[in-house]
């Protein structure tokens, strides 16, 4: 697969033709390439296929057909795309609850600290936070993160006898997951993809 362009992007009329099926193919994307962290966190390891529905949806919400706008839109988001060594996610961190959230987001502050993925045979690799989004009283609940691979990380992730886990060490939140054979493939494509 090649980095997103402005090439990529379908005109908003065409687009609207064709959501529907584009749709359908987003969500076969988004739902192998999602982590479940404890109650509240989940990752959504972003690919072309992501974005770029990302960036469709942007143009046509917002009614951006000019070229300018619609590379400004790519611009921003394809930096949103794995690399051949850094996966790159949206973390969610939802509480239901306006109160709960308010507070539970409040306590996470630091979490940039505390997350981590783990592959057995490797260091461990610090999530890498976008510290334009950080402030001193309460944590955003969408962060755009990224995981910085190692060959032999990405060895350990082909080798289903190795277990991979995302870890949040965080006194507010203690929660591990271990990522599926499925994410971990899907993962590993998208990474020789880019």
């Amino acid at each position: 697969m090649t980095r997103l362009t402005i090439d990529h992007i379908l005109p908003n009329d065409e687009f609207l033709a064709q959501r529907q099926k584009m749709m359908s193919e987003v969500l076969q994307a988004k739902r192998v390439r999602e982590a479940a962290l404890g109650d509240a966190m989940s990752f959504l390891f972003e690919n072309f296929t992501t974005m770029r529905w990302q960036v469709q949806e942007m143009c046509r919400v917002e009614g951006i057909t000019k070229p300018d706008g619609v590379r400004h839109e790519v611009d921003t988001y394809s930096a949103l795309v794995s690399t051949p060594d850094t996966l790159k996610a949206t973390l969610l961190i939802q509480f239901e609850e306006p109160a709960l959230r308010d507070r539970r987001l409040r306590e996470l502050v630091g979490v940039h600290e505390h997350l981590r993925l783990e592959v057995d045979g490797c260091a461990p690799v610090a999530v890498g936070f976008d510290t334009e989004q950080f402030n001193a009283d309460r944590v955003s609940s969408v962060q755009f993160v990224e995981i910085s691979l190692t060959e032999a990380h990405k060895a350990a992730l082909a080798d289903r006898s190795k277990a991979a886990r995302l870890v949040c060490d965080h006194p507010a939140y203690p929660a591990t997951t271990e990522l599926s054979h499925p994410l971990r493939a899907a993962l590993l494509d998208d990474l020789a993809a880019s």
